[in-house]
């Protein structure tokens, strides 16, 4: 403010030392949308030259401007144009602007609406903020790369449990069938079925060997990103697994159909066998006492998609009640109190980590 009465006042070399002395950029606009004044700051801030700003509008192409998300500001939404239409002042609105200099550069606009006589001019004030704009923009680009980073840990850390589950899950039963063969050995070497089980011995200890060195692989290509598919054998991943679950078939005395249009197809092989390891295990530990245990694979085409179907004639389970609940991992139904869903967890992970997907039948 100063004091209007004094002579000074009403200097326009003195009125313009003040307005070039500003940080900020200075431009008038009439009511008829042209600019009809500015300070020294605004032609250095726009890159622009005297000739070049004075008659110039914000309707000009030249003043194309864009915000924070880059979208393009429609001409009527200019703070300038908007205080001419409405006549209300516009506070730190952010716009971004390439000038003259074809540099894209932030400002902080204010804009007001005066009187002079029975003229009506806006005043616009900008400031630079560009330095400002950029280094936010850059702190939001490390934080959403951290946020990426992060995001890979928890998956990182989730696929390790899932590793650990795969092992304490899928490596443990194994490897008590291998201790039970090994004790029906012990005892009827000398006999016919101490020999067949000293063959499924040495079976089901490569399969296990083979097994751990297709998941070494696996965890392999999660640090790496190197593909983990190869050639799966329906018939010869199905072997593998029905040694591993010997002793459990002979003790229900299951059939196990095979009915396999597809031969084989592209996958995880350690993967596949923990998911017919896993579906085959439940159907033999929930069998029915009053019929013999009926297990039938099949692989077939549909839509495109290689399909596998794993059904049994065994307990079932209530869908209505627990079917929300079936792939959730420490579940508990009636059905099986003494499951902890484990093993139906681990099927879905390995199913939906690979692009596949699931269903059931109700």
């Amino acid at each position: 403010m100063y004091d209007a009465s004094l002579p000074y006042s009403k200097d326009p070399h003195f009125l313009n030392a003040v307005i070039d002395t500003l940080e900020e950029g200075i431009v008038v606009q009439s009511d008829q949308g042209k600019i009809v004044g500015f300070n020294d700051k605004a032609l250095s801030l726009l890159a622009v030259s005297a000739d070049q700003l004075m008659g110039d509008s914000s309707n000009s192409e030249r003043w194309t401007a864009i915000d924070l998300d880059e979208n393009i500001i429609p001409t009527e939404n200019h703070p300038i144009v908007l205080t001419l239409r409405t006549q209300q002042p516009q506070y730190n609105v952010i716009m971004g602007v390439t000038t003259g200099d074809n540099q894209l550069k932030w400002f902080s606009v204010n804009t007001r609406m005066t009187d002079v006589g029975e003229e009506k001019f806006v005043v616009a004030a900008f400031t630079d903020i560009t330095q400002l704009i950029v280094l936010n923009k850059s702190l939001h680009e490390q934080n959403k790369l951290q946020l990426q980073i992060q995001d890979e840990l928890e998956k990182k850390i989730k696929q390790l449990k899932d590793f650990a589950g795969i092992i304490t899950h899928d490596v443990r039963g194994p490897a008590n069938n291998i201790k039970k063969l090994l004790q029906v050995y012990e005892s009827k070497k000398d006999e016919e079925s101490g020999q067949q089980a000293f063959q499924y011995l040495k079976q089901a200890s490569n399969d296990l060997y083979n097994n751990l060195n297709e998941l070494i692989k696996l965890l392999q290509w999660h640090l790496d990103q190197k593909s983990p598919f190869s050639t799966c054998d329906f018939d010869a991943i199905t072997n593998s697994v029905l040694v591993q679950l010997d002793h459990l078939i002979q003790q229900k005395y299951a059939v196990i159909y095979r009915d396999f249009n597809v031969a084989s197809f592209d996958y995880a092989k350690v993967y596949l066998h923990s998911i017919l390891y896993n579906l085959i295990s439940n159907a033999l530990k929930y069998s029915r006492e009053d019929a013999p245990l009926e297990i039938r694979l099949e692989s077939f085409m549909e839509n495109g998609r290689v399909c596998l179907r794993v059904s049994d004639n065994g307990k079932g389970i209530d869908m209505d009640k627990f079917g929300a609940t079936l792939f959730r991992f420490q579940r508990n139904t009636e059905v099986e109190n003494d499951s902890k869903g484990i093993g139906l967890y681990l099927v879905q992970h390995q199913v939906n980590e690979l692009g596949g997907y699931y269903f059931r039948n109700q």
